[in-house]
């Protein structure tokens, strides 16, 4: 109950309640079904019950047979009344998990996102996914909805036993006797097994995720190193894993259902045996058979689904633990609305004897850098790979907040309060540019809603990244559809696009991070115009550019080697 939040705990309590209306509704299924069984087993032994004699002559019935009709007319109208309202309570019962889902899941992404670039640059992205939607399914789904389910069984079982004890007490003793050890062998020895069976289940179905991703993201690289067999025998050595896996957990599941069958067979056999042994009438002992026939009738389904319950509850009480540690000492997420807002920068940029290391006690990237960047210079930073340089940019951009030293902005220390309206100043141009599936004009203005960009500083962009010639050509020009990561597009019009989405910004301050690294030499000499052109017109834009390529560093005032 920690789990559910404060304002959905009253549904749970709802829920518990339509669990144990679905159990009477059953309940009365099963009652139903008693009249007519006592009409057809024996009629002379039918009015020896005085609810049914009563009913006969109440009713002015003259003809058994017209009698029996009768009854049986009124039990097909009574399980099908009970059967819509089940069907209602079922889907009440299912519509509150859902929505507990959907809480669950956004909230571990908002976590996810409120934790910033450094921790999911730690994580393997398939894991992330699987948590946010499968880990948050397998609890809803898989331990509280088998929790109501087994909620209504029990109850459905108490009430069952509590008609056979009126009846007869014998029949109460007997179906403990039958049903009884098979619940007990499940729960002393499958229990901890199951367990384990659902955390190895859903670490092999992060692990085939993260083969198929990996797979088709880099399905070039496999195919020109000849590795389609390697990588295809990986993925069915996974595959065979986690069919094992779940191959268990049925087997689990089935063997619970023909035990139970068994022991209804059995305990239909140990009746008639001591019966006779002990003298019984054949009638009574044909009525105290049909009674119990009809109460294993539910008592067997009932027990299947309470030991399968059981075991589903155990593959998926993982869940709760990674909910649980993920949710722990986490606030309420309340993400800001864009307002433009920007943190004011009028001089300078330092970073004061900045250390960072991405490993607790590993080497340090950057150890005690410092640098002042004044406002409106271009600086270039030139190293080799790993010296740091794509580092010291997310330090700027607030994503990485350094171990040691300070970022001041006009002398003030940059704040995590104020590190939001602090990229508001800025505009990155990464080796990787993110493309979404949306249309060129989204991507470009990427984070505003359609109706809200601006045509006119749209066209500016795209002419000052050099993409008009490009825009023109497209079937819908700014309304086409750049495909599944920009899969539609070369790799210099991706990164001419993360430049035309830095201009569109308006942005004071620009971080190219090898940012023409995949252009030609003429584009790559348009898109330096372009900067220089941007700086000309703007002597208060600061740029920033990480480049291996001379020619890209030509245009700045100044360049730091970082060794």
């Amino acid at each position: 109950m920690a789990l559910i939040p404060r304002d959905r705990r009253r549904g749970a309590v709802g829920a518990v309640c339509a669990s144990v209306a679905l159990a009477l509704l059953d309940f009365i299924g099963i009652a139903a079904l008693v009249p007519v069984l006592l009409l057809v087993l024996n009629e002379e032994a039918t009015f020896s019950y005085p609810v049914m004699r009563w009913l006969y002559d109440a009713a002015g019935f003259t003809s058994f047979g017209t009698f029996v009709t009768a009854v049986c007319l009124a039990v097909l109208a009574v399980i099908i009344v009970k059967s819509a309202l089940t069907l209602a309570v079922s889907n009440a019962v299912h519509k509150y998990l859902l929505s507990l889902y959907r809480y669950y899941s956004t909230r571990m992404f908002d976590i996810y996102l409120s934790k910033g670039l450094l921790f999911i640059r730690s994580h393997h992205t398939t894991q992330l996914i699987n948590n946010v939607n499968g880990v948050c399914l397998r609890f809803t789904d898989g331990v509280l909805g088998q929790l109501f389910s087994i909620v209504t069984e029990v109850i459905l079982l108490g009430l069952v036993a509590a008609a056979l004890l009126w009846y007869d007490p014998r029949l109460v003793f007997l179906a403990l006797a039958v049903f009884l050890p098979l619940t007990v062998i499940y729960a002393l020895v499958f229990r901890r097994r199951m367990n384990e069976n659902g955390r190895t289940e859903n670490k092999l179905f992060v692990a085939q995720n993260k083969t198929l991703y990996e797979t088709l993201r880099g399905y070039s690289d496999i195919e020109i190193n000849n590795a389609e067999g390697y990588v295809s025998e990986r993925f069915r050595s996974g595959l065979r894993n986690l069919t094992d896996c779940r191959r268990r957990a049925m087997l689990v599941r089935t063997a619970a259902g023909r035990m139970a069958e068994f022991s209804l067979i059995l305990g239909v056999v140990a009746m008639i045996v001591v019966g006779l042994a002990c003298g019984t009438e054949m009638n009574s002992l044909k009525i105290a058979l049909g009674v119990f026939a009809v109460a294993a009738y539910k008592i067997v389904p009932s027990v299947n689904r309470i030991v399968n319950n059981w075991v589903e509850y155990k593959r998926n009480s993982f869940a709760a633990e990674k909910i649980a540690e993920t949710f722990a000492d986490a606030p309420e997420i309340r993400f800001a609305q864009h307002t433009g807002q920007r943190l004011p920068f009028e001089r300078e940029i330092e970073l004061e004897n900045i250390t960072f290391r991405y490993e607790k006690e590993g080497k340090a990237v950057l150890e005690n850098f410092s640098l002042r960047i004044r406002k409106g210079e271009r600086i270039g930073i030139r190293g080799y790979s790993g010296a740091g340089k794509t580092t010291l940019f997310n330090i700027l951009c607030g994503f990485f907040p350094p171990d040691s030293g300070r970022v001041l902005i006009d002398g003030r220390p940059l704040s995590p309060a104020d590190v939001r309206r602090w990229q508001e100043n800025l505009a990155c141009v990464s080796q990787d540019v993110f493309i979404p599936d949306m249309t060129l004009a989204e991507n470009i203005a990427f984070g505003q809603p359609r109706e809200a960009i601006d045509a006119a500083r749209l066209q500016e962009a795209i002419r000052a990244a050099s993409l008009t010639d490009f825009a023109a050509s497209l079937p819908q020009g700014t309304d086409t559809v750049t495909g599944e990561a920009g899969c539609r597009l070369s790799g210099g019009q991706r990164q001419r696009i993360g430049i035309a989405r830095a201009l569109y910004k308006d942005a004071s301050v620009l971080l190219f991070d090898e940012a023409t690294s995949a252009l030609d030499s003429k584009t790559e000499r348009e898109i330096v115009e372009a900067i220089e052109r941007l700086s000309s017109d703007d002597r208060q834009l600061t740029i920033l550019i990480i480049s291996h390529r001379e020619r890209m560093l030509e245009c700045c005032d100044r360049i730091i080697d970082i060794a």
